[in-house]
């Protein structure tokens, strides 16, 4: 299996965003644009900058036939709506989407006209992601190694591959749900530990499954939502950020994206936080036999907060490992280095947009007229399963 990473770090080399683009000029690739779910007012400047750098962008898609009276194509450019797409005489063989989650949305949708998708298109960004894996290359192939079964290796091959193409085919998607990989989930009469609650929805799941949960969110917006389904799946909910001490520090109050602020002159809402095995000794829990965490970039902080409980009691983990670049392999290696007989499994999962596509108000609920799933891909949402 190492040869396997060996090829992918080759497939990368060759195939990363700086490469690929400087093929497409050379080739004069047809190329296109889609502007989702609005177009937005510079439209022009981005595309004439695309042109100005020598693509061939002769496409340009928005969303719906009302859409088109938001943007003026130049000579050469068609101008269409996403219905009309099928019908275009010379399809692009890219096409680019700005709108990292709506826009990739329509990823099946443009490959059934043979039609691949570039995602979030900024040569700087990507020629840095690139360096910085190929820096990391060790500790990357030692998260490879690391890696249970074959299914695992190959996803997470697939992760380090699409996020230095920037293709979004690239990417292998699991079937299983967000946090619900058989084998790694909380039972009947777990202690579970919910980091990163939001609206309580997966922390009733994990009530669901028969645990006693303790759910910790740090914005007192989404922590108001977790209060009735806490009162009627009978979880106890925290208004606490998870981290690596009892300290107060700011935060971005930004809903489901809510994050503890680097930078910590001001600017922010002030948040409080506990580290898990203050909390476990505090409200003398008698073991924790399951931690998810999801916040925004501060999973190592947690992690490191919750070394003594890990080290204890071995619990079952699902760590989010895709907010910072270098989670991929910061995160499982320091797992390892607490208790080497932990077992990893790796999945990419896709976004539940049921809820906005049930609502008919709410731009996600056009996936039902593409026949597109509600289940939408982008290059976040990887999960690191541990046992």
């Amino acid at each position: 299996m190492r040869s396997e990473f060996l090829k992918m770090v080759a497939d990368c080399s060759e195939r990363r965003f700086l490469r690929t683009l400087q093929r497409l000029v050379a080739d004069k690739v047809p190329c296109g644009i889609f502007f989702a779910p609005a177009v937005p007012t510079n439209a022009r400047q981005i595309v004439d900058m695309f042109k100005n750098g020598g693509l061939n962008m002769n496409c340009v898609c928005v969303l719906s036939k009302e859409h088109k009276k938001f943007f003026q194509p130049a000579e050469g450019e068609t101008l269409v709506a996403a219905e009309e797409f099928p019908n275009l005489p010379e399809k692009p063989k890219f096409i680019f989407v700005l709108e990292r989650y709506f826009g990739t949305a329509f990823i099946d949708y443009f490959k059934r006209y043979g039609t691949d998708m570039f995602f979030l298109p900024n040569v700087a960004d990507a020629e840095a992601q690139y360096n910085l894996y190929m820096k990391h290359l060790p500790e990357l192939s030692d998260v490879h190694d690391m890696l249970a079964d074959d299914k695992s290796k190959k996803i997470f091959r697939a992760a380090i591959t699409g996020r230095i193409t920037r293709i979004m085919q690239d990417f292998i998607f699991t079937t299983e749900h967000e946090y619900f990989l058989n084998g790694f989930l909380p039972g009947d009469g777990d202690i579970a530990i919910d980091g990163g609650a939001y609206d309580g929805d997966t922390a009733s799941d994990f009530v669901r499954q028969g645990a006693k949960v303790y759910a910790f969110e740090m914005d007192t917006d989404n922590y108001q939502k977790c209060i009735k389904p806490a009162e009627e799946f009978g979880f106890t909910i925290e208004n606490l950020g998870l981290n690596d001490k009892v300290s107060e520090a700011f935060y971005s109050q930004s809903g489901v994206g809510s994050h503890k602020l680097s930078n910590q002159t001001g600017g922010g809402v002030v948040g409080h936080f506990i580290d898990l095995d203050t909390y476990v000794e505090e409200k003398n829990l008698p073991r924790v036999d399951y931690l998810k965490l999801d916040i925004e970039g501060s999973e190592l902080e947690a992690l490191r907060g919750s070394a003594k409980t890990i080290v204890r009691w071995k619990p079952k983990m699902a760590i989010c490992v895709y907010h910072k670049p270098e989670d991929l392999w910061t995160l499982p290696t320091y797992i390892k280095s607490l208790r080497a007989d932990y077992e990893f499994q790796f999945r990419h999962h896709t976004c539940n947009r049921a809820k906005e596509v049930g609502d008919p108000a709410n731009p996600y609920s056009v996936l039902k007229y593409f026949d597109l799933s509600f289940r939408t891909p982008s290059e976040y949402d990887m999960i690191l399963y541990c046992k």
